[in-house]
């Protein structure tokens, strides 16, 4: 039987797509939940390190990067399409909408506080043996479909039993595309590494071109929302990713809130035993300033998302009560994908909330946003 977890947000067009857990019956159900839950309370803290804007950076297949200034969209589109063919195929799920998985070893620098830069990240990862890699890599996967250490540790040693519960487990959790991937890191632990090895060596002199002007921007905007840490958990959450409401259910101890650059405007999430890993967007007033003539991020946005039929028709049914991603593209007539991307859109200009609670995943309509976009928009969705 598969064993899912819900969907948590990532860099969409989507970095790493999970299906969500829901009622087999979606029936209606009215509700606007606040922050409270059962489960015991976690833990948030910030991490600014650009180790993580470095994978990202690497991992990105989508084209806009319209919340980039113009000089670091072309040298994003410049120096990705440098890389050798042989590394963008090892390296990318195919489709364009489709995101590297370079960004599962994530879990090795939340592991490893003194990982601070792109080098030393590479040379600790060159100096890890194969089978450690590729765990790191599935450490994520495997935590959402719910697979052991043990199997996973019995699958890479070529234990076939284990390799087809690991499989299995995978399958039920992971996007149609990245099923093949998967299997063939198991199956082959040396070739992953060494293609791993391949991407990271090949990227490391390209993001050191501008890794400490990343750095500077991440410290800023860390500094700028020191007001925000005596905030409760949820709500520093919520507040730092713009939307993203993680409710407490007993089994996450922590979450770490990682500034980044080229995730803007989206948010990228890796999941880890008892912890969360949020690599979000950097404010606005983290940048290096780009004229007033240039209009607010927030503003393009907000008007972006808004100018779009389905995704209007999606705030307009998030009035009636909150909604999982199901739901939601079955009544647009769309792929699960296709609703996740238009979702997306919309957190990101602030209309709407992405709530975690336990295994499920809804989305609620900010209404104070609304209101704020105009009165023409508020009467259509109300």
């Amino acid at each position: 039987m598969c064993l899912t977890q819900g969907l948590m947000e990532s860099n969409t067009m989507h970095a790493r797509r999970r299906r969500n857990s829901e009622p087999a019956t979606t029936q209606a159900q009215p509700r606007v939940r606040g922050l409270s839950a059962s489960g015991a309370p976690y833990s948030a803290s910030f991490d600014a390190r650009t180790v993580f804007d470095f994978l990202i950076s690497l991992s990105l297949m989508r084209d806009d990067q319209s919340d980039l200034p113009p000089e670091d969209q072309r040298w994003l589109r410049d120096a990705r399409a440098a890389l050798p063919p042989d590394i963008r195929a090892g390296m990318f799920v195919g489709g364009e909408e489709r995101e590297g998985l370079a960004t599962e070893i994530a879990t090795i620098v939340v592991d490893r506080p003194e990982l601070r830069d792109a080098a030393s990240l590479v040379a600790t990862v060159e100096a890890m043996p194969a089978p450690d890699v590729v765990r790191a890599m599935l450490k994520s996967p495997a935590s959402k479909a719910q697979a052991t250490i043990a199997e996973v540790d019995r699958a890479l040693t070529g234990d076939a039993d284990a390799l087809a519960a690991v499989e299995e487990r995978l399958a039920c959790t992971a996007h149609d595309a990245e099923i093949g991937q998967l299997r063939a890191m198991l199956r082959d632990p040396v070739g992953t590494a060494e293609r791993l090895h391949l991407a990271l060596r090949a990227w490391l002199p390209v993001f050191r071109q501008i890794e400490g002007r990343v750095r500077t921007v991440l410290e800023r905007d860390v500094e700028a929302r020191r007001r925000d840490m005596d905030l409760p958990a949820p709500e520093l959450v919520e507040r730092t990713t713009a939307g993203i409401r993680l409710l407490p259910d007993g089994t996450i101890s922590r979450v770490i809130l990682a500034p980044s650059y080229f995730s803007r405007p989206y948010n990228w999430a890796v999941v880890g035993e008892g912890w969360r890993l949020f690599c979000y967007p950097v404010a606005e007033s983290a940048l290096e300033s780009r004229g007033a003539w240039e209009p607010p991020a927030a503003t393009v946005q907000l008007y972006r998302a808004l100018g779009d039929a389905s995704r209007l028709r999606i705030l307009h049914m998030l009035a009636d009560r909150d909604m999982y991603l199901t739901e939601i593209a079955q009544q647009l007539e769309v792929s699960k994908p296709t609703a996740s991307h238009h979702l997306a859109q919309l957190r990101a200009a602030g209309l709407v909330t992405l709530i975690e609670e336990g295994a499920l995943t809804y989305y609620s309509l900010r209404r104070d946003r609304i209101q704020a976009a105009g009165p023409e928009i508020a009467r259509y969705i109300s």
